[in-house]
Protein backbone atom coordinates (compact mmCIF):
# COMPACT_ATOMS: atom_id res chain seq x y z
CA UNK A 1 0.00 0.00 0.00
CA UNK A 2 1.19 3.46 -0.93
CA UNK A 3 0.46 6.09 1.37
CA UNK A 4 1.21 9.74 0.12
CA UNK A 5 0.69 13.00 2.16
CA UNK A 6 -1.90 15.70 1.06
CA UNK A 7 -0.98 19.54 1.62
CA UNK A 8 -4.12 21.65 1.29
CA UNK A 9 -3.27 25.43 1.35
CA UNK A 10 -6.49 27.17 2.28
CA UNK A 11 -7.29 25.34 5.67
CA UNK A 12 -8.21 27.76 8.50
CA UNK A 13 -8.14 27.30 12.04
CA UNK A 14 -11.68 27.79 13.42
CA UNK A 15 -12.71 27.89 16.94
CA UNK A 16 -16.19 28.79 18.42
CA UNK A 17 -16.58 30.60 21.87
CA UNK A 18 -19.33 30.25 24.37
CA UNK A 19 -19.15 33.69 24.63
CA UNK A 20 -21.06 34.25 21.83
CA UNK A 21 -17.57 34.92 19.04
CA UNK A 22 -16.33 33.07 16.62
CA UNK A 23 -12.26 32.80 15.65
CA UNK A 24 -11.00 32.35 12.09
CA UNK A 25 -7.13 31.85 12.58
CA UNK A 26 -6.19 35.17 14.82
CA UNK A 27 -9.49 37.42 13.44
CA UNK A 28 -12.54 36.91 16.02
CA UNK A 29 -16.00 38.06 15.43
CA UNK A 30 -19.35 38.52 17.22
CA UNK A 31 -21.72 38.34 14.35
CA UNK A 32 -22.84 36.32 11.80
CA UNK A 33 -20.53 35.44 8.58
CA UNK A 34 -20.27 33.86 5.63
CA UNK A 35 -17.16 31.58 4.96
CA UNK A 36 -16.73 31.54 1.06
CA UNK A 37 -13.63 30.25 -1.11
CA UNK A 38 -11.05 31.16 1.60
CA UNK A 39 -13.23 34.40 2.23
CA UNK A 40 -15.02 35.71 5.20
CA UNK A 41 -17.84 37.98 4.65
CA UNK A 42 -20.27 39.39 7.52
CA UNK A 43 -23.94 38.83 6.22
CA UNK A 44 -26.76 41.05 7.07
CA UNK A 45 -29.18 38.06 8.01
CA UNK A 46 -29.31 38.31 12.23
CA UNK A 47 -31.21 35.70 12.57
CA UNK A 48 -31.18 31.82 11.21
CA UNK A 49 -34.96 32.24 10.33
CA UNK A 50 -34.22 35.22 8.32
CA UNK A 51 -31.95 33.04 5.28
CA UNK A 52 -34.10 32.01 2.04
CA UNK A 53 -33.16 29.86 -0.59
CA UNK A 54 -32.65 33.06 -2.38
CA UNK A 55 -29.66 33.80 -1.02
CA UNK A 56 -28.00 30.61 -1.28
CA UNK A 57 -29.22 30.56 -5.28
CA UNK A 58 -27.36 34.35 -5.62
CA UNK A 59 -23.83 32.96 -3.69
CA UNK A 60 -23.92 30.15 -5.67
CA UNK A 61 -24.86 31.90 -9.60
CA UNK A 62 -22.35 34.80 -9.05
CA UNK A 63 -19.36 32.07 -7.12
CA UNK A 64 -16.36 31.69 -9.50
CA UNK A 65 -16.46 28.25 -7.76
CA UNK A 66 -19.56 26.26 -6.39
CA UNK A 67 -19.20 24.22 -3.32
CA UNK A 68 -20.17 20.58 -2.58
CA UNK A 69 -21.32 21.23 0.59
CA UNK A 70 -22.94 24.25 2.78
CA UNK A 71 -22.65 24.32 6.28
CA UNK A 72 -25.09 26.53 8.85
CA UNK A 73 -24.01 26.99 12.26
CA UNK A 74 -27.29 27.73 14.33
CA UNK A 75 -25.33 29.41 17.16
CA UNK A 76 -25.66 27.18 20.66
CA UNK A 77 -28.62 25.25 19.77
CA UNK A 78 -29.56 23.23 16.66
CA UNK A 79 -31.62 24.88 14.31
CA UNK A 80 -33.48 23.67 11.17
CA UNK A 81 -33.96 25.90 8.09
CA UNK A 82 -37.06 25.40 5.82
CA UNK A 83 -36.76 22.44 3.79
CA UNK A 84 -37.34 24.55 0.46
CA UNK A 85 -33.47 25.85 0.75
CA UNK A 86 -32.48 22.06 1.10
CA UNK A 87 -34.12 20.96 -1.80
CA UNK A 88 -33.03 24.66 -4.11
CA UNK A 89 -29.60 23.40 -3.28
CA UNK A 90 -30.38 19.24 -3.88
CA UNK A 91 -31.22 20.92 -7.87
CA UNK A 92 -27.38 22.30 -7.69
CA UNK A 93 -25.95 19.33 -6.72
CA UNK A 94 -24.81 20.48 -2.96
CA UNK A 95 -24.79 19.08 0.12
CA UNK A 96 -26.66 21.02 2.89
CA UNK A 97 -26.15 20.79 6.92
CA UNK A 98 -27.39 22.50 9.81
CA UNK A 99 -25.46 22.21 13.08
CA UNK A 100 -24.79 23.90 16.50
CA UNK A 101 -21.55 26.55 15.51
CA UNK A 102 -19.02 24.36 17.62
CA UNK A 103 -19.99 21.37 15.34
CA UNK A 104 -20.23 23.24 12.16
CA UNK A 105 -16.77 25.09 12.49
CA UNK A 106 -15.10 21.28 13.37
CA UNK A 107 -16.79 19.78 10.21
CA UNK A 108 -15.59 23.04 8.14
CA UNK A 109 -12.07 22.34 9.51
CA UNK A 110 -12.44 18.77 8.49
CA UNK A 111 -13.82 18.82 5.11
CA UNK A 112 -10.84 21.53 4.38
CA UNK A 113 -8.49 19.19 5.68
CA UNK A 114 -9.81 16.62 2.99
CA UNK A 115 -9.62 19.06 0.05
CA UNK A 116 -13.20 19.32 -0.36
CA UNK A 117 -15.02 22.63 -1.43
CA UNK A 118 -17.47 23.97 1.83
CA UNK A 119 -18.89 27.36 2.59
CA UNK A 120 -20.66 27.76 5.97
CA UNK A 121 -23.10 30.39 7.22
CA UNK A 122 -22.05 30.62 10.78
CA UNK A 123 -23.69 32.28 14.10
CA UNK A 124 -21.76 33.00 17.11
Amino acid sequence: MKITENHIDETASFFSSSQGILQIGEQTYSEPICWQDGKVSIIPQTTIEELNEQIFISAIETAENRPEVIIIGTGAKQQFLHPKIAAALSAYGIGFECMNTASACRTLVLLQGEGRSTWAWLWP
